[in-house]
């Protein structure tokens, strides 16, 4: 029993000496807590939502506020035609789309059947049931008010005013969870596999000796950056390619936009994390407090970016936080161009977000890295 004290004490010691994995140990339950507790909420609200009115009367403009009133859609515009509704869509403008027929009004007046059209963007399964659920129940509503006793009609008129919504599912109409995640896959285990890979490359070179040889090499702290990159950048693609390929072959994820473009876009997202594992690698000591910081980045990554959870129920500071995590952007760009075929102008800020992050990545990654034994 005696040894056996003494051996944990030994190993208690070592471990308040080492300061990292102790900080880590401490930050990351109490992190992940307030993910899971403040951030992570599968009541989907504030839907994006454009609206084609071709009635533009008071009745339409009412339906309107009313849908905005319900606190789950945003009008974010107003669109002139089904081609915008596509664009909006397909650039992740809107999620959803209300087209209120030409004749609404005077349909309500006469007690007509009436169809609103509601496109949505199915890319999502859980904002598609929301945004039916909703429409539905508004609908409902607004027939059971119109049809209520109060309501001045004639004999001839029916009892009932037949107000109703037309879901129309754009690029995943059968709903099929594996088409939102599979994608999704991408961008979460190059994460984990790029993050770690390069976080580990320079501890592993400080434990076995051999950063001596990069101290007393000619080449600059950013040369030396980029070199370490380099090598895993294809790596990258061929685990983005494996991917691919099982994606389609077992999930059936269909390929609606350009692979090279993708593929360009993707270099961004690769080097953004190769460049962030190589400034874990200046900041840990040894390779297990490399794989710690690895994973302490992953979760966050999995959790508030949109990879399960949905992006837009979150509260706005997470929403914040989370566009600086390049999975982020990248989740909305893989997502897009396999199912929705989007193009490069319809992810500009995704694109520049990505380019912003790779910069500031590989700046502090140079800037920490010294050229003298740590």
């Amino acid at each position: 029993m005696r040894r056996l004290l003494a051996i944990s004490l030994k190993e208690l010691r070592q471990l308040r000496r080492d300061r990292l994995t102790l900080a880590m140990m401490i930050s990351m339950p109490v992190s992940e807590l307030l993910l899971l507790g403040y951030a992570i909420n599968t009541d989907i609200r504030h839907i994006e939502t454009v609206v084609l009115d071709r009635d533009r009367s008071a009745a339409s403009r009412r339906l309107v506020v009313q849908m905005r009133s319900t606190g789950y859609y945003d009008v974010v515009g107003a669109v002139e035609n089904y081609h915008d509704i596509a664009r909006a869509l397909r650039s992740g403008r809107a999620t959803v789309g209300v087209v209120v027929p030409a004749d609404f009004a005077s349909d309500l007046e006469r007690r007509r059947p009436t169809r609103v059209q509601l496109i949505v963007d199915g890319s999502d399964p859980q904002i598609v049931g929301t945004a039916i659920d909703t429409a539905t129940g508004l609908a409902a509503a607004r027939s059971a008010e119109l049809a209520a006793p109060g309501v001045t009609r004639s004999s001839t008129r029916p009892a009932a005013a037949p107000l109703s919504f037309e879901p129309i599912i754009m690029y995943n109409p059968d709903q099929r969870t594996a088409v939102y995640i599979v994608p999704g896959l991408i961008g979460v285990l190059l994460t984990m596999t790029m993050v770690m890979l390069t976080a580990m490359a320079l501890t592993r070179e400080r434990e076995r000796g051999t950063l001596e040889a990069l101290i007393v090499s000619p080449a600059s702290r950013l040369e030396i950056v980029v070199g370490k990159i380099a090598p895993y950048i294809a790596i990258g693609y061929l685990q983005m390619t494996l991917i691919l390929l099982a994606g389609w072959w077992f999930f059936d994820v269909p390929t609606a936009g350009s692979l090279p473009l993708l593929y360009t876009v993707a270099a961004l997202f690769i080097a953004a994390h190769l460049a962030l594992g190589l400034l874990f690698s200046t900041v840990a000591q040894t390779q297990q407090q490399a794989m710690q910081m690895s994973f302490f980045f992953l979760l966050p990554n999995i959790l508030i970016t949109g990879f399960v959870f949905p992006f837009e129920s979150m509260p706005l500071p997470v929403q914040h936080l989370a566009q600086a995590l390049p999975l982020t952007h990248f989740l909305r760009v893989a997502r897009r161009i396999l199912l929705k075929g989007a193009h490069l102008e319809d992810m500009n800020s995704e694109v520049a977000w990505l380019a912003g992050i790779v910069a500031v990545f590989i700046a502090s990654a140079a800037i920490r890295f010294k050229k003298k034994l740590l």
